[in-house]
């Protein structure tokens, strides 16, 4: 393969690998011969992620480019991988010899004859044996992200995890990919879309892997999870607030003049102070959205998927600030009547509780939201700086 003799090549397959010694050396074979088979110029890099097996060396000894990546994590391997590819197409698979490299002229065509930006595999679109992927993995974990992705993004894929993937080298620069970790596979294809990138599936075989998982199966769901949540500050944070801010105070303000009767049963302090935890819970959530929308654009996150989210990062800090102040003011403005009638009761009994509630709501709100102004601003006024040319005097 010219790839190898120094070259530029057509393709490049990569494998990221930690500790793989049993697999890497029959994964860069199949896929050597696969290249070869379609008659295909590229090359085979083995990004070495801290290996201490021996992985480095067998992968080399097979004729693959190995590169040293110190930092260890998943994305950090794919990140390497994929600048030090050469190859105007890219191919990623695992070295743990549970994908086809047989497969990867397949994918390769679906990226320069059918016009694919970035193709996925999908490991259920075809039979796979009991022993391939955990049951949990394929009959829960995997499909409930899957589906997630597609509810909240858009995605049309039935598997967002399959590490078997191909690119256009153009594609890599489009999605700006910052993932250290295994949720890099959730980044690449929120970006992809993002990015109005052509995304393309296609079915492949699933084997049981070669050697020990290194896979943590709930910390990495959990950061596939975590990494949506990010990513979507108005359907798991704004609207959510809203509704428990909206909920909460139409609790307090029912129940101002006091005790209520309400479903066949009395509202009382305790229906209150059930309406005063959720408009503080709502208020907290509605602020951090605000911060995360502001910080999505300053790391440059996903944000096609949320209209909502373009306008307030439009809108900048300033409306939150404003409300902040009313809120807050609101609630300063009901305490201080409170504690005037106090007074001039001559410190006598006050029985308040339901109007204090409701100012607690409004003070700590306002509060919380100016808050997230000053964090929001802070963000916008680093995200100018850094964009800012440098004067240094040259």
């Amino acid at each position: 393969m010219r790839g190898a003799r120094g070259c530029r090549p057509e393709v490049s397959v990569i494998y990221p690998c930690h500790n793989e010694a049993g697999g890497i050396g029959q994964c860069v074979g199949r896929a050597m011969d696969a290249l070869r088979g379609a008659g295909l110029d590229g090359e085979v890099v083995v990004i070495d992620n801290a290996s201490s097996d021996g992985s480095a060396g067998i992968a080399a000894g097979h004729g693959a480019r190995v590169i040293h990546e110190p930092s260890k994590g998943y994305g950090f391997a794919v990140r390497r991988g994929l600048s030090e590819a050469r190859g105007e197409t890219i191919v990623m698979l695992d070295a743990d010899g549970t994908y086809p490299e047989e497969m990867i002229p397949d994918f390769v065509r679906e990226v320069r004859e059918r016009g694919a930006d970035l193709v996925c595999g999908n490991r259920f679109g075809c039979a796979a044996g009991p022993q391939a992927m955990p049951w949990l993995n394929r009959h829960l974990g995997n499909p409930l992200l899957s589906t997630m992705a597609r509810w909240v993004f858009k995605v049309p894929l039935r598997d967002i995890h399959c590490g078997m993937r191909a690119m256009r080298r153009t594609a890599v620069g489009a999605m700006r990919l910052r993932a250290s970790g295994m949720e890099l596979a959730t980044e690449m294809i929120v970006k992809a879309s993002d990015r109005n990138l052509r995304v393309s599936e296609i079915a492949i075989p699933y084997r049981p892997r070669i050697g020990t998982s290194k896979l943590r199966r709930f910390r990495d769901g959990w950061r596939h999870v975590e990494y949506m949540l990010v990513l979507s500050p108005t359907v798991f944070l704004l609207w959510p607030g809203l509704a428990l801010l909206a909920v909460g105070c139409a609790i307090q303000v029912l129940l101002v003049a006091g005790p209520r009767d309400v479903l066949f049963r009395t509202w009382d302090v305790h229906t209150n102070l059930a309406g005063l935890a959720a408009s503080l819970v709502g208020a907290t959530m509605i602020g951090l959205a605000f911060v995360n929308i502001a910080l999505a654009r300053l790391l440059d996150l996903p944000s096609r998927h949320s209209p909502m989210a373009r306008r307030i990062a439009a809108w900048g800090e300033g409306p939150l600030r404003a409300i902040g102040v009313t809120v807050a003011l609101s609630g300063l403005a009901a305490w201080a009547l409170v504690l005037v009638r106090w007074l001039a009761s001559g410190f006598g009994a006050l029985s308040a509780i339901p109007v204090l509630t409701l100012a607690t709501s409004l003070l700590v709100a306002g509060l919380e939201w100016l808050t997230a102004a000053f964090l929001a601003r802070m963000i916008q006024d680093y995200e100018g700086a850094s964009r800012a040319p440098r004067d240094d005097g040259r």
